[in-house]
């Protein structure tokens, strides 16, 4: 156990379902904070979906110019402002010692040997703290400025994390998507929380959380053409990924401003992004085979977004016949790979490079035209507003 000096806080707010909560303010040497692991972080993965922290980034503790390493062994190495830290049982024992006014006291923290302190914000400063004192071991004594609270909900450090990184700078929009998904699902089901969609939630970030729970589907359902082949955050990049998940997330959002598709269930959006993407893959299959999918741009963000965008209008064509299933979204799109004669009275509406098949080598990083391999959200619009044309003129001529 460790005994240390520290002031009592109480503060409070006024939002819906807020309570007032202590604060422990002190300074922890970095040897106990690193002995045993006792500094945590709860690091979101696909088998910890509560989570809300990412690895720290290695550009931020090697010893290079701009790291919080260089600052520590070539610069000020001053931090002076606390780590925050939580701790969700009751193993933290505070003795009273004077009272300052109504909200601070000033007494003696008791920590115990087995509570584990978990990382809110500071975790780049600890590690590389960690870091530089293999060069200089006394840093081992080195003394961080830490706030401590102690709430038992893990949520709740969520909604801190949050609250403490976005508002100072922009959090990682990978990570942002994942604590947007739990913000919603907490708001919906727990009334303590409602104050977060006013404040966190807006329609934006409401379409972010709903995507995310479609993709997670898209990952699991088994006869989806992404089962198990979606790359989470905090993964490595294996063989057998096919995409990253925010990629999907991104882009599967900006189908929730279609009223009809956003007033379906996650799960059947799902189901009808499983049947879209099967029918992709059925039409090009390469695209979808491991060895051989680095070699076209269909599952990069060209060909996502651009598939992602024409989605509500072959949506709408099956929609208007009445059969909306895989195979009627398949009969739509395979029209992509048929040729408009250059003769034909609609061929000026569309130029060369849509006007040819748009099969795998269209696709193709090698072989393909140079707009299959754009970068630009606009050119990700063009591209759908052509290949739904295409699909347009074909099928008046069909």
């Amino acid at each position: 156990m460790v005994e240390v000096g520290a002031f009592r806080i109480k503060q409070w707010g006024y939002g819906e379902g807020a309570s007032p909560a202590y604060i422990y303010v002190t300074a922890l040497p970095l040897r106990f904070l690193t002995e045993g692991g006792r500094a945590r972080i709860d690091r979101w993965s696909r088998d910890n979906r509560e989570g809300y922290q990412r690895a720290p980034l290695e550009s931020r503790v090697k010893p290079r110019k701009g790291s919080v390493v260089k600052y520590i062994l070539d610069e000020l190495g001053v931090f002076p402002t606390s780590v925050l830290l939580n701790v969700r049982d009751n193993t933290l024992k505070f003795m009273p010692a004077k009272k300052l006014n109504e909200n601070i006291e000033y007494g003696t923290l008791h920590i115990d040997d087995s509570t584990s302190l978990w990382i809110i914000d500071g975790q780049h400063r600890i590690e590389a703290l960690k870091r530089a004192s293999a060069e200089h071991p006394e840093l081992e004594e080195y003394p961080l400025p830490v706030s401590i609270l102690n709430l038992n909900d893990k949520f709740d450090e969520l909604v801190h994390f949050y609250i403490v990184n976005s508002r100072q700078k922009k959090i990682p929009t990978g990570i942002a998507y994942r604590h947007m998904q739990q913000m919603y699902e907490a708001v919906k089901i727990r009334a303590t929380y409602q104050w977060l969609e006013s404040v966190i939630l807006g329609p934006k970030q409401e379409r972010q959380a709903l995507a995310a729970m479609v993709v997670d589907y898209l990952d699991t359902e088994p006869e989806s053409p992404f089962a198990g082949r979606i790359r989470f955050q905090g993964e490595e990049l294996e063989k057998r990924h096919l995409i990253d998940d925010d990629v999907l997330i991104r882009y599967i959002s900006t189908l929730l401003r279609e009223k009809v598709l956003a007033s379906m269930t996650v799960e059947e959006l799902a189901e009808l992004l499983i049947w879209y993407w099967s029918a992709i893959r059925e039409l090009y299959p390469k695209a979808f085979k491991q060895e051989e999918k680095d070699n076209y741009t269909l599952l990069k963000h060209t060909g996502v977004a651009s598939f992602t965008y024409l989605f509500p209008y072959i949506y709408g064509l099956c929609a208007k016949e009445g059969k909306i299933d895989k195979n009627s979204i398949l009969a739509k799109l395979e029209l992509l790979k048929k040729p408009i004669p250059s003769d034909s009275p609609s061929a000026s509406e569309l130029d060369a490079d849509f006007r040819r098949p748009i099969d795998e080598e269209w696709w193709s990083k090698d072989h393909g035209p140079s707009i299959a391999r754009a970068t630009s959200e606009a050119t990700f619009r063009t591209i759908s507003e052509k290949l739904a044309k295409k699909i347009s003129i074909l099928l008046k001529v069909r």
